[in-house]
Formats: structure tokens, C-alpha cells, sequence
């Protein structure tokens, strides 16, 4: 089943699949793949947990997917109460 994978016989399998349904454009496997990352990710799926599903070993390989699920980052400090902590106890 290997060598299925390591001499293209897979993406040929695949994109005569694709074209049984009148899909014409170029096809290879990386496509769903990065299509069901950055969605999972847009839907809110911790990053790390995407990583794993999807068999990414390393993370800067794997930030374009992040970028392409529009995460914003924007705001996520804005709960954190560091500094009214910190005049709290300079008023005290």
C-alpha cells in the first residue's frame, strides 16, 4: 500500500475520482488537507490539537494555516486585569 503512495498511484486514483464528477481543475492531496485545518481552526480548535490531527511535526510549517483561519489575536489581552492589581496595591 506504500509504494501506492510513493509512486503517485494515490493523487491518480484521486484525481480521476474528481473528474468522474466533472472536476477538471488540478487535484493533489494537500488541498483537503489545508482546507480541513484552517477551517477546524476557524471553528475555534486549539492549534495543537489541529497540529496532531493532521500530522504537522513542526509549528512554523503549520502557522500558515493559522493565518488563513483569519485567528486575530486582537483583544485576547483585554480580560487580563495585570495593571488594576497593581494600583490596587499602590493605593493601599
Amino acid at each position: 500500500m506504500l509504494s501506492c503512495w510513493e509512486h503517485g498511484i494515490a493523487v491518480k486514483i484521486l484525481r480521476t475520482f474528481l473528474r468522474s464528477f466533472g472536476i477538471k481543475k488540478y487535484a493533489n492531496f494537500h488541498a483537503p488537507k489545508a482546507c480541513f485545518a484552517t477551517h477546524v481552526l476557524a471553528s475555534g480548535a486549539e492549534p495543537t490539537q489541529v497540529m496532531k490531527m493532521g500530522g504537522w511535526a513542526d509549528f512554523k510549517t503549520f502557522q500558515i494555516y493559522i493565518r488563513m483561519a483569519g485567528i486575530d489575536v486582537k483583544g485576547v489581552t483585554d480580560n487580563f486585569r495585570v495593571m488594576t492589581k497593581v494600583l490596587e496595591n499602590e493605593n493601599a
